[in-house]
C-alpha cells in the first residue's frame, strides 16, 4: 500500500498554513470578497492535490493564490477607486435615531437583522444612535447620541475635582461661621 499521499497531505497542510500566515492577519479576520474566493480556491486546490498526486504543481498554484491576494491588497491600499470597487464602502443604515430603509433594501438586510447586530453591540434603543453603518466586511459601526455616550474616566475625575473644590470652599465658610471659633480661649 502506497501511503506517500499522507506525507503529501501533511506537507500541503503545512505549506498552506505557512502561506496563509504570509497573507497576513487581516486575511484570517473578517474577509473581503476577494479574500474569501482565494481561501475557497486554496481549499478546493488542496482537495485536488490529494486526489491527483500533483504535489509540487499545487504548491506553486497555492503560492500564486497568496501572491495574487497580496497584490490585490497592495493595489487596494494605493488606489481608493479600486478599493471602493473591490471592497465597497460603508453604508449608512441609521441616521439621527431613524432607520434608513432604502439603504437596508440595497443591502438586502431586514430590520430584524439590523436589530440583532445592534443587540450584539449592546445597544438597546435605535433612538440612541446618531449614525450607524454596515461596513464593507459586514460589521456594524456606530456613533451614539451625546446623551447615550458612556462617561469617561476623565469626565468622572473632573466631576470629582469640582465636588472637592466645592466642599473645600464650603468647609472654609463653615470654619468662619463656627461658633467655637468665635469664643475666646477655645
Amino acid at each position: 500500500m502506497n501511503i506517500t499521499f499522507l506525507g503529501e497531505a501533511l506537507g500541503l497542510l503545512f505549506i498552506s498554513t505557512l502561506l496563509l500566515r504570509i497573507a497576513g492577519k487581516k486575511s484570517m479576520a473578517k474577509m473581503t470578497n476577494s479574500e474569501v474566493i482565494i481561501i475557497l480556491a486554496i481549499g478546493t486546490t488542496m482537495g485536488h492535490a490529494i486526489k491527483e498526486h500533483k504535489f509540487w504543481q499545487i504548491i506553486i498554484i497555492l503560492t500564486f493564490f497568496i501572491l495574487y491576494l497580496i497584490l490585490i491588497q497592495s493595489v487596494q491600499m494605493r488606489f481608493k477607486k479600486i478599493q471602493r470597487y473591490l471592497i465597497g464602502s460603508a453604508t449608512v443604515v441609521i441616521r439621527d435615531g431613524g432607520i434608513v430603509e432604502d439603504n437596508l433594501k440595497k443591502l438586502r438586510l431586514t430590520t430584524e437583522q439590523l436589530e440583532m447586530k445592534l443587540r450584539q453591540k449592546g445597544i438597546a434603543y435605535i433612538a440612541n444612535i446618531k449614525t450607524a453603518t454596515i461596513e464593507s466586511d459586514g460589521g456594524l459601526g456606530f456613533e451614539l447620541m451625546e446623551h447615550a455616550q458612556p462617561i469617561t474616566r476623565k469626565e468622572i475625575s473632573d466631576i470629582l475635582n469640582e465636588k472637592k473644590d466645592e466642599n473645600s470652599q464650603n468647609s472654609g465658610d463653615q470654619e468662619k461661621d463656627n461658633l467655637f471659633n468665635k469664643v475666646p480661649g477655645i
